[in-house]
């Protein structure tokens, strides 16, 4: 069985010149770079949505732009991602039913329990404008805590964070690990490099 994530001889200079890394069930790695090291065009490259230039990415032995890749993978990106003019609780049904392939009704409840566990209702109710980024950031989280994928890609997950949701966001992450191999693309200071089964420094 090819690994969960694959990434060989990954450049994007000047940021990375050469890259590469393995991750199977269960794993969290931890890639660590500072600002301007080139993670965001990273796990953009991992997602589909930019030319990977040279080396190959591979995602349970798919293309990252391939359904198969989709249908098993999860992405958070550090900016949230969210559409401007629509409450974030609606896109977050129509974005886990898209990646469970399931209609918008049969995940409400589900997504309704679940914010209302992280304290977050009357703020996934609102626009993205009228909440902090703090909230916005912890919401974006639903799709990975709901779908249980097999891969997880996360862009500096816990950088919005207030104190206090930190730790709830750590939790989440850390119970998808008996099946799910998770990328995290964080700083040094994160919490998340502390709890990483491998630390992996980008060149």
């Amino acid at each position: 069985m090819p690994p969960y994530i694959s990434i060989g001889g990954y450049s994007d200079p000047p940021r990375i010149t050469y890259f590469s890394v393995e991750a199977d069930s269960g794993e969290l790695i931890a890639l660590v770079g500072g600002p301007g090291s080139g993670k965001s065009n990273l796990i953009k490259s991992i997602a589909g949505i930019r030319s990977t230039g040279s080396g190959s990415i591979r995602i349970m032995g798919a293309r990252p732009a391939s359904l198969r890749a989709r249908e098993k993978a999860v992405f958070i990106f550090q900016n949230s991602n969210f559409a401007p003019d629509l409450a974030v609780k609606n896109q977050l049904e129509r974005r886990i039913a898209l990646i469970l392939g399931v209609p918008v009704g049969s995940i409400q409840r589900d997504v309704a329990v679940w914010c209302e566990e992280m304290e977050l209702t009357d703020a996934a109710a609102q626009i993205p404008g009228q909440m902090n980024r703090s909230q916005l950031q912890m919401l974006s989280l639903a799709p990975l805590a709901l779908t249980s994928p097999f891969v997880a890609v996360l862009d500096e997950p816990m950088a919005n964070l207030s104190s206090l949701m930190v730790s709830s966001a750590l939790e989440i992450i850390v119970s998808m690990l008996e099946k799910t191999s998770v990328l995290v693309l964080v700083q040094n200071k994160s919490p998340l490099v502390k709890r990483a089964d491998r630390v992996v420094n980008l060149p």
